[in-house]
């Protein structure tokens, strides 16, 4: 490999060819790695390099602590040289912090406030990741702005949480405690000062969502914005009071607090797409309840909310997400007219075809697609589509969850996808109303597919995984798919499972 970038992780050379960045090629090379934003800001997938140099790209955007620690981010590394690479070890970065206050906001919210040893630097929105002395970890959204000094956090008590009774409880004012952050790109950006906003906080989500009106007030406190609270009870909405404060202090913000339980019941995803049947002008910021975001995030896209203007935080719980692809597939209203304005197929053959030729030609899609062939790809998504939009249940290959099991794809690749697919839908002059029906049917199965690790296949309900790699012998002479020499009878080799390749004991190490 001489002359050629490559970053050894877990035993495995990754070639990063010029061009790429690391990340790209250890995905692609099947390294299991953590991975949200791409760009160098939330650090899901740094690693730590034992040997070797990354590059400068590959630490430009990390504080100099980090960068004295040997830490890079994959995802901005280009032309590394000879780097073994491993999981930074958690206890060499973490960050202390001082408990400074403590106020318990409703039966089961409280607040914290934190004095952190360290300077930061953060937005409200983002989250960072607290530990107990045991070492389990969650995170918390924060809602505090850094001009407030210290570090809010609103948490909701969970008697048989690893975290809360212990934060809520066990801790004393004054004691120290271990976090990691701050992440995440659920904040305010100056690129939004043109539209109005719309936001919807479930739960603690709330919290996240005043501290973000805040900061959009801060920097013009005549925006327009309109806040839906919700929790399950009148009891949960502990936001009520201080939100409607702020309303009262600026004209232009509107409140809407809302429980679903009750003779009253309302939910707030209801009544803001209700109050918004165009967003084709708004930001839209969800935070809280997974299932709310979901619901939030398709009713706004079939409202024609652009899709990056949609800036959420699903509250995700530590268990794996359980597909529903069945029953969403199940529970889809057929739309006979949208297919007649495909022209009965026609044109979905057209949009499909254009939309394969430039994935096979896309460096970030294409490799998703190895050994599979364009016209099968565009067969199988026409009849999933037909299907969906005539009712119909001729449609027998895997559903979409097991389709991507083993695909690592983030939330940001999933909207790279949907970019491309839609400006090519924009070329076939198909009114905009069927667009936006398209983009939330495309959108109910985000959760199918976007994840930062590898899933086994769903049968019957449960999750079955399978050897990515598994030794064979070779029972009739072969040749290795990597450097093409003869394999011969009674030799072993490496078959991927994912892509069918057959790998000399050479190639494969």
């Amino acid at each position: 490999m001489s002359g050629v970038g490559w970053i050894e992780f877990e035993g495995r050379k990754y070639v990063v060819e010029p061009g790429q960045t690391g990340l790209d090629a250890m995905l692609r090379g099947g390294a299991n790695l953590l991975f949200s934003c791409r760009k160098g800001s939330c650090r899901s997938c740094m690693l730590e390099a034992i040997s070797g140099d990354p590059g400068e790209s590959a630490t430009a955007k990390l504080p100099d602590d980090l960068r004295d620690l040997g830490f890079f981010l994959p995802c901005v590394t280009l032309n590394p040289t000879e780097v073994v690479a491993r999981l930074p070890d958690i206890s060499r970065w973490v960050m202390r912090g001082q408990l400074a206050e403590r106020e318990w906001l409703s039966e089961d919210v409280f607040r914290i406030r934190l004095e952190s040893e360290q300077a930061l630097d953060w937005q409200p929105g983002q989250y960072i990741s607290l530990r107990n002395p045991q070492g389990d970890m969650r995170s918390y959204s924060i809602v505090s702005h850094p001009g407030d000094y210290l570090l809010e956090l609103h948490i909701r008590h969970y008697p048989e949480g690893k975290l809360s009774p212990w934060l809520g409880k066990g801790l004393e004012i004054g004691d120290m405690l271990e976090f990691t952050g701050p992440v995440g790109r659920c904040y305010y950006d100056e690129a939004l000062d043109p539209y109005p906003l719309v936001m919807v906080g479930t739960g603690t989500g709330g919290g996240a969502i005043l501290g973000i009106a805040r900061e959009a007030l801060r920097r013009n406190e005549d925006r327009k914005i309109t806040i839906y609270h919700g929790s399950t009870t009148q009891d949960g909405l502990y936001l009520k009071a201080e939100l409607e404060a702020l309303a009262a202090r600026h004209a232009n913000l509107r409140v809407i607090c809302l429980a679903s339980r009750g003779d009253a019941g309302e939910r707030v995803t209801d009544r803001m797409l209700q109050e918004h049947p165009d967003m084709t002008r708004e930001v839209l910021f969800l935070c809280g309840n997974p299932d709310m975001v979901e619901a939030a995030r398709i009713g706004a896209l079939e409202h024609g909310v652009a899709l990056n203007r949609i800036i959420a935080d699903p509250f995700e719980g530590p268990e794996s997400y359980a597909p529903k692809d069945i029953e969403k597939i199940s529970a889809f209203p057929p739309n006979p007219e949208m297919w007649a304005a495909l022209e009965n197929g026609t044109v979905l053959t057209r949009i499909l075809t254009e939309f394969y030729d430039r994935v096979f030609q896309d460096p970030r899609l294409a490799p998703f697609f190895y050994k599979v062939t364009k016209q099968r790809l565009i067969e199988k998504q026409y009849a999933f589509t037909r299907d969906l939009l005539l009712g119909l249940e001729d449609y027998f290959g895997e559903r979409p969850f097991n389709s991507h099991h083993w695909m690592v794809i983030s939330d940001e690749l999933f909207d790279y996808r949907e970019d491309l697919f839609f400006e090519i839908v924009r070329g076939f002059d198909l009114p905009e109303k069927y667009i936006w029906a398209w983009a939330g049917l495309n959108e109910r199965f985000r959760r199918e597919i976007v994840k930062a690790s590898e899933r086994g296949q769903m049968m019957d309900g449960e999750e079955h995984f399978r050897a990515a790699r598994t030794y064979e012998e070779i029972t009739v002479d072969t040749l290795c798919d990597g450097c093409n020499r003869e394999i011969l009878v009674g030799e072993t080799a490496v078959l991927l499972d994912r892509t069918g390749e057959l790998f000399c004991e050479k190639c494969s190490n």
